[in-house]
């Protein structure tokens, strides 16, 4: 198992943006769908953001 002697922040930022840049082709180009791009991702991933949405009520007691 490799270990890492140092997490930066900047650097993991980069790679999560070169990971959606590349998630986004591989959709755009038909090279996975969505469900596999979900299944691929993992918890996350699978649940259905676009069929989403959030309720607030305003009333408290």
């Amino acid at each position: 198992m490799q270990q890492a002697c140092y997490y930066s922040p900047a650097e993991r930022q980069q790679e999560k943006e070169r990971q959606r840049a590349s998630d986004a082709d591989d959709l755009r180009s038909g090279r996975i769908s969505r469900d596999e791009m979900r299944a691929r991702n993992g918890f996350f991933s699978s649940l259905d953001i676009v069929e989403s949405s959030i309720i607030c009520e305003e009333a408290f007691a």
